[in-house]
């Protein structure tokens, strides 16, 4: 793997986000369609309203991305919660995913209130992506039944899990 850089992201960097967002949009709850500018800024703020928000780049290239945002309750701002992690599918399989999730801790540990549980939902076909959420802690915590609909008319199971630190 070339050498990466990771910083935290800025609403600036937002069409960049967009660019990623819509080449991994096969593991996403949205289609390219649905992704535009004025939704990933929202998406992009509500992470940086507390929460995480996290770059990798490759020189000047944004090729992947991990957010999570603060729940807006008193009682969960001890959660990150609507995490998504999005990487450009031609570094995919190159350790970024991974990068990213370490950088989210790390990132997670220095916020206040505490951060003592980060949530994410993954539909069950993407078993790559949830063998890749348990290497790194997550575990699952139930099923919700034919909450995503396939292109083809199918369904299949969303799976929350969460990772306690």
């Amino acid at each position: 793997m070339s050498e990466h850089s990771f910083r935290r992201l800025s609403l600036a960097d937002a069409p960049d986000l967009l660019v990623v967002m819509r080449r991994a949009e096969g593991g996403l709850g949205r289609l390219p369609g649905e992704m535009d500018l004025p939704w990933m800024e929202e998406a992009l703020a509500g992470a940086l309203a507390g929460g995480v928000a996290i770059g990798a780049w490759d020189g000047h290239r944004l090729i992947g991305m991990i957010k999570a945002s603060r729940m807006p309750s008193v009682q969960f701002q001890h959660v990150l919660w609507d995490l998504t992690i999005a990487v450009d599918p031609d570094v995919q399989g190159c350790g970024v995913a991974r990068a990213l999730f370490a950088h989210l801790l790390e990132s997670a540990a220095t916020l206040t209130p505490r951060v003592e549980r980060i949530e994410l939902v993954v539909r069950e076909g993407l078993t790559h992506a949830i063998r890749l959420y348990q290497r790194v802690g997550f575990r699952q915590e139930g099923r919700f039944e034919r909450r995503f609909r396939l292109a083809d008319g199918r369904f299949e199971a969303d799976l929350p899990m969460a990772m306690l630190l």
